[in-house]
C-alpha cells in the first residue's frame, strides 16, 4: 500500500458492531493506518469527523434505516474533507456510480475479499476512485458506470436500483419521500433513455445489472 501514508486515520461507520470489529481487525492488520473512531449513525458519524478529523471515511450506506448517501455531501462540505469509500450489500453496477456522483470517493460490495478492499483503501488514499473492482483515474468519468447508464441522473440511478430490487412504485417513493407519480414520470424518463419501450424489459434489464454474468 505505498500510497498510503503512515498513521492514516479512519473513521468506520456501520450501524453492525460486528461489522465495525471486522473492519477494525482489517486495519489494525495494516501498521501504516489506525481506526480513530467509529460511528452507527449519521449523527454519531459527523460528530466523531468533527472530533477526529479522519483521512477516510468507510461508510455503510444503510444506517438503522437512515440512507449512509446522505452523509456524503456533509463530508464533502468539511473544512478537512475526508476520502470516502462506500460499502453495501448493494451491487456495484449500479449503486457505484450513484454514489460517486454524490461525491464518494469508491464504493467496494461487503462480499469483497480483504485483499481486494485494502486495494480499494489505496486507490482511495492515493486520489483514485474505486468502483466495480478496479481503481479508475478521477478524469476517468465515463468509465464509471456502463455507457447505457452514463446519461441516467443520480435520482434515476436510485430508482433503477430500487427497480432492480424489485421494489414497487409505491416503495420506492416512500423510500425517497415522494409521490409514486413521481416515481413512474422518472420511470418513464429513464425507459426513453436506455430505449426501452415496455416496463417488464426495464425490470429485466435493471435485475440483470446484479447478475454476476453481466458485463460491467
Amino acid at each position: 500500500m505505498n500510497s498510503v501514508t503512515a498513521r492514516t486515520r479512519v473513521l468506520v461507520v456501520d450501524d453492525h458492531q460486528v461489522v465495525r470489529a471486522g473492519l477494525r481487525y482489517v486495519f489494525e492488520t495494516l501498521t501504516s493506518l489506525e481506526v480513530c473512531a467509529e460511528a452507527a449513525s449519521v449523527a454519531e458519524a459527523l460528530r466523531a469527523v468533527e472530533e477526529h478529523r479522519p483521512d477516510l471515511v468507510v461508510l455503510d450506506l444503510a444506517l438503522g434505516g437512515a440512507n449512509g448517501r446522505e452523509l456524503i455531501a456533509p463530508l464533502r462540505a468539511c473544512a478537512h474533507p475526508p476520502r470516502v469509500l462506500v460499502m453495501s450489500m448493494h451491487d456495484e453496477r449500479i449503486w457505484g456510480r450513484l454514489v460517486i456522483a454524490a461525491g464518494a470517493d469508491g464504493f467496494v460490495a461487503k462480499s469483497t475479499d480483504p485483499d481486494t478492499f485494502i486495494k480499494a483503501v489505496s486507490a482511495v488514499l492515493g486520489g483514485a476512485r474505486w468502483i466495480d473492482g478496479r481503481a479508475i483515474a478521477r478524469e476517468s468519468s465515463a468509465a464509471i458506470a456502463p455507457a447505457t447508464t452514463a446519461d441516467l441522473s443520480p435520482r434515476e440511478l436510485e430508482i433503477l436500483a430500487g427497480i432492480a430490487e424489485g421494489l414497487c412504485a409505491k416503495d420506492i417513493a416512500a423510500h425517497l419521500g415522494v409521490m409514486p407519480a413521481t416515481i413512474d414520470s422518472h420511470k418513464r424518463n429513464i425507459r426513453t433513455k436506455l430505449g426501452i419501450e415496455s416496463m417488464a424489459e426495464l425490470i429485466v434489464w435493471a435485475q440483470s445489472l446484479q447478475s454476476p454474468d453481466a458485463s460491467a
